[in-house]
């Protein structure tokens, strides 16, 4: 049996598993419905649907409007239940997108505007691992079709906000290496935690072929290297802390070839010029820290209302990157009355820092073109949101971004000029019952 084959085999045991739970009769003092008898069985379901408006209404490029999103969906199997393997779950995933990018067509901007927006639009295989919490031992092993930055420098807050450039971390995906949601390569990560303490090592595939692809493909024959993140921490829960707190330091190693931002392989211009990129052997390196934590409550004996504070900072340890530094802060403040426990006001602010080479890259392109103007090497990304709870499974957030110095690392063909500071209005809609807030 091929892989591919594998994969549909076990989704539709999966499919067959769910209906027959739906059918099999409740327990006499079973009073929940068919989600909750799964979920008494060892099956938990996840889905989110997030639709992401958006329209560029001074500055960028150009002025427009946009509309993309997407759908995410899966189960995380219990195999204790199932099958009496203790400790052992595995977890499957998969991914539809749809739409355009108001950050590609209208700005130029290579972050992400549109959270939920992907450039290919089809269906995805986003996860497909099996999971071991070894008992009394504190370690924790995840293994399979994985993406690095679900396990490694990844944000409490970021994915709460509509742009994308904290969800996942921006920097780690283009120096790092790190597989972003929803491409998944070949990858590992043991994770030891005696207390709120711990430490995480992984190993993930490096295979840029991914991204042109929708999963199924597993074979190693594209693979260019692989990525070896470690990361030390603290984390706390409501659980066992009044006031959570999450701090996260870690590094990572690539092994994978790159490519110069600016050079040819001749050491020439290659936006004046053309040609190859001057390609570099591996050896990337890179440095993130990460902290949150909540400040403050207005009713100590409750947890649904509270104000949380964020940041991160992160950079390269090599120079031949489009990014030197990337820093993130926030706060994210749910429950501004009683009346509205669930709605949350967010406010993020992520500043990048250019290269040379890349802003070089840039201004060779506007030479090239007959344009004028210089680019800044600081680009400053904003949002301001409220997430208003229509449902309890349904938000509406409506969203203002402004952006400071837009990049057009997204957008590079027929550069004439240093696009403006751009101003971006937007609304998702989401339907998460069970899944992450944003990808």
């Amino acid at each position: 049996m091929t892989l591919r084959r594998f994969t549909f085999a076990l989704l539709a045991t999966l499919a067959a598993t769910a209906a027959s739970a739906q059918t099999t009769p409740a327990k006499p003092n079973d009073d929940g419905g068919p989600v909750d008898h799964l979920r008494d069985m060892g099956i938990s379901l996840r889905f989110v649907w997030a639709n992401d408006w958006a329209a560029s209404v001074r500055g960028g490029e150009r002025l427009g409007a946009t509309n993309g999103g997407g759908a995410v969906g899966g189960a995380d199997l219990d195999m204790g239940k199932l099958a009496g393997i203790e400790g052992g779950k595995i977890h499957v995933t998969f991914a539809r997108y749809y739409g355009h990018s108001v950050a590609a067509d209208d700005i130029g901007v290579l972050q992400k505007i549109q959270g939920y927006w992907y450039p290919k639009r089809q269906w995805e295989l986003a996860q497909l691992s099996w999971e071991q919490q070894f008992k009394d031992s504190h370690v924790n092993l995840l293994a399979g079709r994985l993406n690095a930055t679900w396990q490694f420098a990844r944000s409490t807050y970021g994915c709460r906000f509509v742009s994308a450039p904290d969800c996942p971390y921006q920097l780690t995906n283009t120096s790092g290496g790190f597989s972003g949601f929803p491409y998944v390569n070949w990858g590992a990560r043991v994770k030891y935690q005696p207390d709120a303490r711990y430490i995480s090592v992984g190993a993930f595939e490096v295979n840029p072929d991914r991204r042109n692809n929708n999963g199924l493909n597993w074979g190693l024959n594209n693979a260019t290297g692989v990525m070896i993140p470690v990361e030390v921490g603290y984390e706390t829960s409501f659980a066992t802390n009044p006031y959570p707190e999450h701090l996260k330091i870690g590094g990572w190693y690539n092994s994978a070839p790159f490519t110069d931002p600016e050079l040819n392989s001749k050491g020439q211009h290659r936006a004046l010029l053309g040609g190859t990129a001057r390609s570099y052997d591996g050896g990337r390196y890179g440095l993130y820290v990460l902290a949150d934590k909540v400040v403050w409550k207005p009713d100590p004996n409750t947890n649904t209302r509270n104000l949380a504070v964020f940041g991160s900072l992160t950079g390269p340890l090599d120079n031949a990157e489009n990014y030197t530094l990337q820093s993130t802060a926030g706060f994210l403040w749910t429950g501004l009355s009683r009346n509205r426990p669930t709605d949350s006001l967010g406010l993020q602010a992520t500043w990048f820092r250019f290269s040379r080479k890349a802003v070089g890259y840039e201004d060779d392109l506007i030479t090239k073109n007959k344009g004028d103007g210089h680019f800044k090497r600081d680009e400053l990304m904003t949002e301001l949101n409220y997430s208003y709870k229509l449902f309890p499974v349904v938000s509406l957030v409506p969203n203002l971004q402004y952006i400071v110095h837009p990049d057009v690392l997204g957008n590079t063909v027929g550069v004439r000029r240093v696009p403006a500071n751009a101003i971006v209005i937007g609304l998702r809609v989401m339907v998460n019952m069970g899944g992450p807030g944003s990808q």
